[in-house]
C-alpha cells in the first residue's frame, strides 16, 4: 500500500494515536502471563485462504498466523497496522454507503409507488362517484317515466327483468 501521508510525520498526532496516549506499558498494575500459544497473541493457524494473514502479510509465525496488532512500549502502533486498519475501515464504509444507496433507491421507489397508487385510488373514487350520480339520475328519470305512464315501477321492473331473461336466453342458446 502506498504511503498515504507522504514523508510527513504530522499524521501521528491524529485521533487514532491519541487513543493510546496514556498507555505507558506499565506492567506493575497487572500481572503478566505467558501467551497460551507459541508465537504471541496473534491468531495462529487461522490465516486467510490465500496464505496471507488478515493484514495482507504472509504468515511469519510457526503456523502462519496473523501479525499481532499490539502497541509498542510507548503505546504506539506501527504505521502499517494503522494504514491497514484505515483501509479496512474505508472498505467497510464503502460497503455501508452502497447499502445506504440501495435503501435510498428502494425508499424512493416505494414513495413513487405510493403516489401512483394514491392517484389511481383518487381517480377510481371520482369515477365511482360520477357513476353513482348517473345511476341516481337514471333511476329518477325511470321513476318519473313510470309515474307519467300510470304504470307502477314494479311492473316496469318485471318488464325489464323479462327483457333481460330473453336476451340471456338468446345469447346462451
Amino acid at each position: 500500500m502506498a504511503q498515504r501521508f507522504g514523508a510527513s510525520s504530522l499524521h501521528q498526532r491524529d485521533s487514532r494515536s491519541a487513543l493510546f496516549e496514556g498507555y505507558t506499558g506499565d506492567t506493575s498494575r497487572r500481572p503478566v502471563s505467558a501467551s497460551p500459544r507459541p508465537g504471541g497473541y496473534g491468531y495462529g493457524g487461522y490465516g486467510a485462504p490465500n496464505g496471507t494473514t488478515g493484514l495482507g502479510i504472509s504468515g511469519s509465525g510457526p503456523q502462519g498466523g496473523f501479525r499481532s496488532a499490539t502497541p509498542n512500549r510507548r503505546g504506539q502502533y506501527s504505521d502499517a497496522v494503522l494504514n491497514e486498519l484505515e483501509s479496512q475501515n474505508d472498505a467497510h464504509v464503502e460497503g455501508i454507503l452502497g447499502k445506504v444507496k440501495v435503501l435510498k433507491d428502494l425508499t424512493v421507489a416505494i414513495g413513487d409507488e405510493i403516489r401512483d397508487s394514491s392517484a389511481l385510488a383518487e381517480k377510481m373514487n371520482d369515477s365511482f362517484d360520477s357513476t353513482r350520480l348517473r345511476l341516481r339520475g337514471t333511476m329518477n328519470r325511470m321513476l318519473l317515466m313510470a309515474q307519467r305512464t300510470g304504470v307502477g315501477w314494479k311492473v316496469w321492473l318485471i318488464f325489464f327483468a323479462a327483457v333481460f331473461m330473453l336476451f340471456t336466453y338468446v345469447w346462451l342458446f
